[in-house]
């Protein structure tokens, strides 16, 4: 067919490009030929340049089991030899009763025919009924085309629940049309076969201009359907009978059908209580205030680095690296596994002992691999770097090492959040499934997918217009395909889709809720970058320990022991020289003689 031919010159076209141009170009023409592309593409199906409807019959036959079995044939002309392959055929199975209620008739499909002999068929649902394709299968070693000239397509099914009980009358309700073909409006003709004993309601008579309807026969009824009538809109023909012609519906049949006619609504408007539930709590624990702390614990602290405490003071901004990095060397000085010269950036290290530590035995190992991860990376950076009179300048191996410090950072406290947060993925998934069913049921999966691939693909267009550097990577033929032909060819297909398809006003208050589960997603998936209450534990620890470093709230007694183990804290909250203030202080109201640790190096 052309339009394969077509894409096949594209393809080829696309690599000569990128054989003999810049990547810049390749950007400039990719939206231009594959709309042209898209143009042609999308023009290979028109139903109504294909097919001509020119009649419809159908005969119902009602039983006094309130169901009904219904035959229709329909007259066809197949005009282009190059065609669909087939037309859809919907079946109503929503009415609305007098009182307003939605209800849902029965349907079982019987036979699929063309020209007399069973032919291929598949269904999809739809918020009105179904939609049933009668032709050729679709696939890559089948003709998808029918032969030029008439035919006759037929499709038989049976229908229930079409007695309803109002007051002391039972009242049958058909649809005034059967099935529908491509929207046709060919001249329809519907004979119905009835019990005895019914009349048409009267302001059923009044609706001449809609339809003629005329007795035929005592049981038989004729109405006919002029062309060009709207069909969809169409009032059903109601026929009242006497109480007791049909058989009685028990009490489990009333329950079944009430839960078949509101289990659609329930799934559309369930997903989004979901979601809006899952939010607030998750809301409320986030704007729970914990009660004020009175005094400091440090052994609340011991579970997480400086570097973390550095990184959550500072709200995971680019300052915080330095500051994590330096809490992180003084950690090392604490324990004893190196030496510096002193306090501040410009420190130099010297007698990395760490290195003796991790070769002795068990003990020692302990010691060493019980220090946070992200410890033992700056003791790695330091000893990288080449000494200068066995000196390392400390400030030096943190140029560069930015971006893993916060990767190492990001997973402890992905850690400390308690692993997955597996509420918020299995809320997601219930949400997503849902939302899949509520599409599905309405007939409008394809649409929905559509539509979420369009927001997608823009969203991720408007990434890489405001963080390019986030999407450069290798610039290979496949890289190139799927970035500036791939992506634009599912956007314009997606576009295509919606402008061609048709959301009766019927499927449109569940294609509202579809995209509100999408919107619940995204709303619960967002809850994932909010703290957990172990996180926000954390934080409030560490702000209390800043408030103890100022002495605005109680804690552990001075001591040599409580000052070089808050150190590497006050470091990371930028106090350390408050910490250090009021330990000198608290050696001169001991009359302790000249603090000389050897963790320093003396000179």
């Amino acid at each position: 067919m052309a339009s394969v031919s077509l894409l096949k010159s594209g393809i080829l076209y696309f690599k000569l490009l990128y054989e003999n141009s810049a990547p810049r170009m390749l950007r400039l023409l990719a939206w231009p030929i594959l709309c042209a592309m898209l143009f042609v593409l999308t023009s290979c199906s028109n139903f109504d340049k294909e097919f001509t409807v020119y009649s419809a019959n159908t005969t119902i036959e009602v039983y006094t089991d309130g169901t009904a079995f219904v035959s229709e044939f329909f007259d066809i002309a197949v005009k282009k030899a190059e065609n669909y392959g087939g037309v859809y055929v919907d079946i109503p199975q929503r009415f609305t009763d007098a009182s307003g209620g939605v209800h849902w008739r029965d349907f079982e499909l019987v036979a699929a025919r063309r020209d007399g002999r069973d032919e291929y068929y598949s269904q999809e649902n739809n918020v009105p009924g179904y939609s049933i394709y009668i032709g050729a299968e679709h696939c890559k070693s089948c003709s998808a085309d029918l032969p030029t000239g008439p035919t006759k397509i037929q499709i038989a099914y049976w229908l229930g629940r079409l007695v309803r009980l109002e007051g002391d009358r039972e009242v049958l309700f058909l649809p005034a049309y059967m099935g529908r073909v491509h929207g046709q409006g060919a001249k329809k003709t519907l004979t119905l076969k009835l019990p005895s004993g019914g009349t048409v309601r009267p302001s059923q008579q009044d609706r001449a201009a809609a339809y003629d309807i005329t007795r035929s026969a005592p049981n038989e009824i004729l109405v006919s359907i002029p062309v060009g009538k709207a069909d969809r809109k169409l009032p059903d023909i109601e026929i009242e009978y006497p109480s007791g012609t049909f058989v009685t519906v028990t009490s489990g049949e009333r329950v079944q059908w009430w839960l078949s006619d509101h289990f659609l609504p329930f799934i559309s408007i369930l997903g989004p209580l979901i979601a809006g539930l899952f939010v607030f709590i998750r809301l409320g624990q986030s704007w729970r205030l914990p009660a004020p702390s009175i005094a400091v614990d440090s052994k609340k602290t011991e579970s997480i680095s400086p570097a973390l405490a550095a990184y959550v003071f500072w709200n995971w901004k680019l300052d915080a690296a330095k500051a994590a990095f330096m809490a992180s060397v003084y950690q090392l000085a604490m324990k004893r596994l190196l030496r510096i010269s002193g306090l501040g950036e410009n420190a130099e290290a010297s007698d990395l002992s760490a290195r003796q530590v991790r070769k002795k035995g068990k003990v020692a190992r302990a010691r060493w691999y019980g220090l946070p991860a992200v410890t033992r990376s700056v003791f790695g950076r330091i000893e990288g770097e080449r000494p200068v009179n066995d000196r390392r300048a400390v400030v030096y191996a943190l140029y560069g090492f930015e971006p893993d410090l916060h990767q190492i950072v990001a997973e402890e406290y992905r850690k400390v959040r308690g692993g997955i947060d597996r509420a918020a993925l299995k809320t997601s998934a219930t949400i997503l499934a849902l939302g899949i069913a509520t599409a599905y049921l309405s007939g409008l999966l394809i649409f929905s997918a559509a539509i979420c691939g369009t927001l997608l693909i823009s969203l991720i267009a408007v990434m890489a217009l405001r963080h390019p550097e986030r999407f450069s990577g290798p610039t290979d033929f496949r890289h190139v395909i799927g970035t500036y032909f791939g992506l634009p060819a599912l956007l314009i297909l997606s576009l295509g889709y919606i402008g061609m398809t048709e959301v009766i006003g019927e499927q449109r208050p569940y294609l509202v809720a579809t995209l509100l589960h999408v919107v619940g997603i995204i709303g619960v998936l967002a809850m994932l970058r909010m703290p957990t209450s172990k996180q926000r534990q954390i934080r409030n620890n560490i702000l209390s320990l800043h408030r103890y470093f100022h002495g605005e709230i109680d804690g552990p007694p001075m001591s040599i022991e409580c000052y070089e183990h808050h150190l590497p804290f006050a470091v990371a909250l930028g106090v350390e020289q408050r910490w250090t203030e009021r330990f000198n202080l608290w050696r001169e109201s001991e009359k302790m003689d000249a603090y000389a640790p050897d963790w320093r190096i003396s000179s």
